[in-house]
Order: C-alpha cells, then sequence, then structure tokens
C-alpha cells in the first residue's frame, strides 16, 4: 500500500510557551465511514507532540475542528486532485479530474483483451480521505472575519458570512489523504487513510 496526503494550502501557527500548548478538538464525521475513531487518533498525534487535550473551550489556546467529508473509492470524476482543487467547504469534483476518460477507456479495454485472466485476480484500487479542518489561536487584539465561498449544483454557489471573532487567528484548509495498491480493501486502507490525515493536522503544531 502507497500513502500520501495533501493540503489545500499552508497553515503557519504561532510557536508558544509549553504551559500554554492546550487545544481544543471538535470533530464532526459526515462521510458514510462511521465508528473512525479519529478524534482518539488527532488526540494521541497531538499529546505525543507535547499538547495537553482539555474539553473546556475557554481553558484552550489551540480549537481543532473539522467534518470528515468523505472517505472512500477514488473514481473518474472524484478525485483527489477535485477535492483539493474545491479547497475548504467547497466542491470535491473537477470537470479537469475525467479529461483522460476517453483514453483511459480505450486502454482499459486493449488490457482486459490482452490480459483479462490477470486482471481479474490483481485489481489496482486507490481509496481516499477527505478533511475539512479550522485551527484557531487565541491572540489578543486581532479580529478576525470569515466568508467561504461554495458550489452548488451546476453553475452556482453559494458565498457564506460570518461576523468577526475578536482575540482568535482562524485558518481553514482541507487535507485529502490516498491510500493505492492491488487488491486493497477499504477495511485495511481506512485505518491507515485516517492516521495519515491525523498526522497531517498534528504536523502542523
Amino acid at each position: 500500500m502507497q500513502l500520501s496526503a495533501q493540503m489545500s494550502s499552508s497553515i503557519f501557527l504561532q510557536p508558544v510557551a509549553p504551559a500554554e500548548r492546550v487545544v481544543f478538538i471538535d470533530g464532526h464525521n459526515t462521510s458514510s465511514a462511521q465508528n473512525l475513531g479519529f478524534q482518539s487518533l488527532v488526540s494521541r498525534d497531538l499529546e505525543r507532540r507535547g499538547y495537553r487535550i482539555t474539553n473546556t473551550p475557554s481553558h484552550a489556546e489551540y480549537m481543532v475542528m473539522y467534518n470528515v467529508l468523505y472517505v472512500g473509492k477514488q473514481q473518474a470524476n472524484y478525485t483527489a486532485a477535485g477535492a483539493l482543487a474545491g479547497g475548504f467547504g467547497g466542491a470535491m469534483t473537477s470537470a479537469l479530474a475525467d479529461g483522460n476518460a476517453g483514453t483511459d477507456a480505450a486502454y482499459g479495454l486493449a488490457g482486459a483483451l490482452v490480459g483479462g485472466v490477470v486482471g481479474h485476480f490483481l485489481q489496482d484500487k486507490t481509496y481516499m480521505m477527505v478533511v475539512d479542518i479550522q485551527l484557531e489561536q487565541r491572540q489578543a487584539g486581532v479580529y478576525t472575519t470569515s466568508q467561504t465561498n461554495a458550489r452548488q449544483g451546476i453553475g452556482g454557489g453559494v458565498s457564506t458570512s460570518v461576523s468577526g471573532v475578536k482575540n482568535w487567528m482562524i485558518y481553514r484548509d482541507r487535507i485529502v489523504a490516498q491510500a493505492h495498491g492491488l487488491n486493497l480493501a477499504f477495511s485495511y486502507a481506512t485505518p491507515a487513510l485516517s492516521h495519515e490525515v491525523s498526522g497531517e493536522i498534528s504536523g502542523l503544531f
């Protein structure tokens, strides 16, 4: 199995003293893959980096909020590239994602004619996990406003604005991880994808 992970942009948090390394985590999972135990993974990875986890937001120096959007098989019009292009809160498909679909189908047909028996036993599979994250860091004197632009259907969109938040810097991003291998089972790929994304989040601290 080959693993990879990418972020739609870079985030740089300000370093703080060891006593202030306190994190509040609030996670959601709106994908069809439930019971991932993802929040526990994020907590453990942050604790390994010297951070303490709190259940009280007012005690936190940092807040980690996330939503697991998708865990499943990568498809022609549902790819990692499309998910990254959509960015935080955006779409997960891209018109460019299946630009070679006709060529791929032609090669696939030729391959099936020549090596159909081998292909039956060796299937190349790719799964991906898409997670939107929002990181907040307490910082006196700042006033952060937020706006999210998301696509809706074909040719439509929606822009959402929220009122400003005092004394908190807010960063938003999307993380996409992929697991690739021959005859790769979803049940085997899912824990690996979860660890990969959790590592990306904790690596920002």
